[in-house]
């Protein structure tokens, strides 16, 4: 019911805001943290962005990591968690629900779009990556 419902919402300009569940964008978005979607067309999306989908699995919010192909419907996403090493199976235009703008943690708003979310994001994945390879020494 759930992805019924915020597919027509996005659709039709609207965003929307639910509870994340799981750990797979840990520590950006934490296990029962309300997020924000808004819609976002394919062409709008951009390298670093986290995008609500719709997977095999059900809605997954995941960031970009990289683009494939030219504007259009033959543009190819790639997605992984913060908290994962392996990006997911490619994801189409098709599949894109929305684009995550905020986070809510301890009772205030912080945004997950703009050069500083990006910045942050990218630090992120820098510990993230050096942990895992701390790890294996």
């Amino acid at each position: 019911m759930f992805l019924e419902v915020s597919t027509e919402l996005l659709g039709q300009g609207y965003g929307v805001r639910f509870r994340a569940g799981g750990h797979s964008m840990h520590p950006t978005i934490r296990d029962g943290e309300a997020l924000t979607v808004m819609p976002v067309a394919a062409h709008a999306v951009r390298r670093g962005d986290i995008i609500l989908y719709k997977a095999v699995r059900g809605v997954t919010a995941h960031r970009v990591v990289r683009i494939e192909g030219e504007r259009g419907a033959a543009r190819r996403f790639h997605l992984r968690g913060d908290a994962a090493l392996s990006a997911d199976a490619p994801v189409s235009a098709a599949q894109i629900l929305g684009r995550v703008v905020a986070v809510e943690r301890a009772g205030r708003q912080i945004a997950l779009s703009g050069h500083r979310a990006k910045l942050r994001a990218a630090l992120r994945l820098c510990a993230v990556r050096l942990k895992a390879r701390v790890r294996a020494f």
